[in-house]
């Protein structure tokens, strides 16, 4: 499993995707930082607070970005290994299709947490920075590691939300149906938002799960955690029995 997840990190290496999913982190800090001071500017009333920052963050990252950049990460992970034809000279070597599979699943769980611990870090930085021209409130210690733990449990739910288009990647050996259908899901977890049954809509549910904001959305905090980890576990088995059934020429 280490042999197979060094050479995992060693295909994302060699490729520009790794470059794109860096630059792609910097979007979302960059667009809230730059709403603040916006807000600022136009009101020098409005107080910009590290609180705030992360709010809108983990808003944006759970329920519109990250899902993206992440279906496109992990649609890649898989798609590649048919399009450069390597999975016939991988299945010479006594690796299991199970192990193989799961290797990718491990891997995709690593990118996650990194592509959402690099979002913290990053509006750490840009908040740090922003402090030395405009007043940033709530810039403490505490602050900081209280939405470091809220970017890691989005990490965990997006992982495991993630798993159908995966399962999409491995069914249609490309990435336009899994971007199709994360489009949708992203777009529906707009427009739920709002509503009370946005906590059985297992993408708009983990948003609010993170956040604490689940009350009163129709689901319990039970509820919506089974309606996730059974839609996970399911996107799962499903990769793995298809993957077992796939025909290697």
């Amino acid at each position: 499993m280490l042999r197979l997840l060094k050479c995992e990190f060693m295909k994302l290496k060699r490729s520009k995707i790794l470059l794109i999913g860096t630059l792609g982190t910097l979007i979302v800090p960059f667009f809230v930082i730059t709403k603040a001071v916006t807000s600022y500017l136009s009101n020098p009333d409005h107080v910009i607070d590290v609180f705030t920052l992360y709010d809108n963050a983990l808003m944006f990252l759970m329920l519109l970005f990250a899902p993206i950049v992440m279906t496109i990460l992990g649609a890649w992970i898989i798609i590649r290994e048919y399009t450069d034809g390597t999975l016939k000279n991988i299945f010479v070597i006594p690796v299991s299709r199970v192990t193989f599979l799961s290797s990718k699943l491990l891997f995709f769980a690593i990118l996650t947490f990194l592509f959402m611990l690099a979002s913290w870090l990053e509006i750490l930085v840009l908040a740090l920075l922003c402090n030395c021209i405009i007043p940033v409130a709530q810039l403490t210690v505490p602050s900081f590691l209280f939405f470091l733990i809220k970017m890691l449990m989005g990490g965990i739910f997006l992982c495991i939300t993630q798993t159908p288009f995966l399962y999409l990647a491995i069914r249609t050996k490309g990435l336009v149906t899994p971007l199709i259908a994360i489009a949708a899901v992203s777009l529906i977890n707009v427009v739920l938002s709002n509503s009370g049954i946005a906590g059985f809509y297992p993408w708009a549910a983990s948003y609010f799960l993170v956040t604490g904001r689940l009350s009163g959305l129709g689901a319990s905090k039970e509820v919506a955690i089974l309606i996730i980890l059974v839609m996970g576990f399911v996107g799962i088995v499903a990769s793995l029995l298809r993957f077992q059934k796939e025909e290697v020429q």
